[in-house]
C-alpha cells in the first residue's frame, strides 16, 4: 500500500489574506499553512522545531547542507512589496527576503512569536530548502531531499492527527520508498531522473511541470542525485 503525505511534508501553501476596503491601511496578516486536514498558524515554534530536525539530520544525510525556507506567490507572480515579519505581541522582528526568495530563521527566545505577512491579498507559499553546495533546482542531491523531509514533518506533524502520525511512523516515514514529496515547478519538465554511478531511473513527471521526489531510494546513497530537465 502506497500512502502519501505531500501536503504534510513540503507543500507549505499560504492563505490568501481578505483585501481590506479602499483606504484601509494594511494590517500584518497571520500566515495560515494549509495541511491535509486543516489550516494552521505557523509560528515559531515550528519553525523551531524545523531547525531542530535539521540539526538532528543534518549528518547523517547532508552534513554541508543549509536550510533556507524560500518564499513564492501562489500560482506565480512578484514578491514585490511583501515583507515578512515574526512578532510576539510586543516585538516585531523583520525578516530579510534576499534575491533568491529565502530567508533564515534567525535566533529567538520563546515559543510565542507567529510568522506574519504586511501585504494582505497575496497568496504566498514557504517551503523549506535543504542547500548542499552544487544543488541547484535541477540537480538535486538524495540526502538534501531526506533532511528536507523530516524538517517538513517537523512542522506538519505539531497540527496533524495522531493516526496520521502513527501511520507516517509505520510506514518508515521518510526513510521509506512509499513516500515523496511532491513538488510543483514553475516550468514543463521534460524528464528526470536519479543517478548514482552507473545506476539510473527515470521518476515519473506529474502534469507534465510535478514530481514525487524520493526521499529514500534501496540502492541509492544520500550522493545520489535528481536531475531534472526542463522544456
Amino acid at each position: 500500500m502506497m500512502l502519501n503525505f505531500s501536503s504534510l511534508l513540503i507543500v507549505l501553501a499560504l492563505q490568501a489574506a481578505t483585501i481590506p476596503p479602499e483606504n484601509t491601511p494594511p494590517v500584518e496578516q497571520d500566515i495560515v499553512i494549509v495541511g491535509a486536514t486543516k489550516e494552521y498558524r505557523l509560528t515559531a515554534k515550528q519553525l523551531r522545531a524545523a531547525v531542530r530536525a535539521f540539526d538532528k539530520s543534518r549528518p547523517a544525510f547532508a552534513p554541508q547542507s543549509r536550510l533556507w525556507f524560500e518564499v513564492s506567490v501562489a500560482k506565480g507572480g512578484s514578491l514585490e512589496g511583501v515583507e515578512l515579519a515574526l512578532v510576539n505581541g510586543i516585538t516585531r522582528v523583520p525578516l530579510t527576503i534576499g534575491p533568491d526568495r529565502r530567508f533564515i530563521f534567525p535566533v529567538l527566545d520563546g515559543d510565542d512569536w507567529r510568522l506574519v505577512s504586511t501585504k494582505p491579498g497575496v497568496p504566498l507559499r514557504i517551503r523549506p530548502w535543504v542547500v548542499s553546495p552544487g544543488t541547484t533546482i535541477n540537480d538535486i542531491r538524495l540526502g538534501d531531499l531526506s533532511v528536507q523531509c523530516r524538517v517538513g514533518w517537523a512542522i506538519a506533524r505539531q497540527s496533524t492527527s495522531f493516526i496520521v502520525e502513527g501511520m507516517f511512523d509505520v510506514l518508515g516515514g521518510c526513510s521509506s520508498s512509499r513516500l515523496g514529496i511532491y513538488w510543483d515547478f514553475a516550468r514543463p519538465i521534460a524528464s528526470a531522473t536519479i543517478e548514482e554511478g552507473d545506476k539510473r531511473a527515470p521518476i515519473a513527471i506529474l502534469q507534465g511541470n510535478k514530481l514525487r521526489l524520493p526521499t529514500y531510494l534501496k540502492d541509492y546513497t544520500s550522493e545520489a542525485r535528481v536531475r531534472i530537465a526542463f522544456q
